[in-house]
């Protein structure tokens, strides 16, 4: 198998008290096939149970050769880690890879070859396959997307609107966003902190990409595991993620409006956000009475968690979101 050269990869896992995953992960790594140039950056982000020094011990054991480093960030945070990351990385394309994932033995080889023949891209999204490590529940196919598995927009979708591909094994061109970030740009997200299953910030790297020009894109041929145990495979542990995924979207609605309005004034900005946080209220108002605060069933259950969760965030994100607009008129124009 060939590919196209280009100039490197950073793979970078951030991981939080990741003992118990880290070894899968990692050998998927080092011992890719075919693999272009590429560098391993481990950023133990805060954790409490040993994960930096097993990291070390492993790497050091097990890619003696290779060229791999260990990095700590003390700021909980998804975001923190990927920040630093992202700093610590060598090469031009910085490649994602959450603890739990595994990569296919091609997933680097592909990567390059996808990337060398595809100019204008920002961000490469990749295909999750779920690998359960506790029952599958009978509900999970109809709700997999949320968990980082399946297939993601086509490569050659219009960009009408803003698009996204999930953080997991995603794939950033580095400079654009380094440089916006040095810049004074700061992420409105922090993303995943400690068991706080807030979400967002792939989208807003995604959408942060989209600004600056790039597109996003999806190959299907680069794949990797998701492991899924069955601590995450409950329902309740699927309202609470899709509690987080909702609660960012007064954060994320700036992005949403500096992306499709030509016209971008302040006083715009504030009309539409309170129209969306007046409706958001409405629709929570309107199905709490129906299911008079207590829905039946796992599709009202649902439903119920998602508008809770948006009517909260667009009440209590109002004011960051503003400051946020600003940010992206003074960095964007107006």
């Amino acid at each position: 198998m060939t590919f196209c050269k280009v100039l490197g990869i950073s793979v970078v896992v951030c991981t939080f008290n990741g003992l118990s995953r880290l070894s899968n992960c990692l050998s998927s790594i080092i011992s890719q096939k075919f693999a272009p140039e590429f560098e391993l950056i481990v950023v133990e982000n805060s954790s409490t149970d040993g994960t930096g020094e097993f990291a070390n011990d492993f790497l050091s054991r097990n890619f003696q050769s290779g060229n791999w480093k260990l990095v700590t960030e003390p700021k909980a945070g998804l975001l923190y880690a990927r920040l630093t990351g992202l700093k610590s990385a060598h090469f031009e394309w910085v490649l994602f890879c959450d603890d739990d994932n595994v990569l296919f033995p091609d997933f680097l080889a592909n990567c390059a070859h996808f990337l060398s023949q595809n100019s204008q891209i920002g961000v490469l999204g990749s295909q999750g396959i779920p690998e359960f490590l506790g029952a599958k529940p009978e509900w999970f196919d109809r709700y997999s997307s949320s968990f980082a598995v399946g297939s993601q927009l086509g490569s050659s979708t219009p960009q009408k609107r803003l698009e996204f591909v999930y953080g997991a094994c995603s794939v950033y061109l580095k400079q654009p966003l380094l440089t916006l970030f040095q810049d004074g740009f700061s992420p409105i997200l922090s993303d995943r902190t400690g068991a706080d299953l807030i979400s967002g910030g792939d989208v807003e790297w995604c959408a942060l990409m989209q600004l600056l020009g790039y597109k996003i894109a999806y190959f299907e041929d680069l794949k990797f595991y998701h492991q899924l145990p069955a601590s995450r495979l409950t329902w309740e542990y699927y309202l609470r993620l899709k509690r987080g995924i909702s609660g960012s979207a007064g954060f994320l609605f700036p992005y949403e409006f500096y992306f499709v309005k030509s016209f971008r004034s302040m006083g715009m900005f504030i009309i539409h956000y309170c129209v969306e946080e007046f409706k958001s209220w409405l629709l929570y108002l309107k199905y709490s009475i129906r299911w008079n605060g207590n829905p039946q069933g796992q599709e009202e259950q649902l439903a119920f968690t998602i508008l809770e969760a948006r009517m909260k965030a667009f009440f209590h994100q109002r004011k960051t979101a503003i400051v946020h607009f600003k940010q992206l008129k003074q960095h964007f124009g107006s």
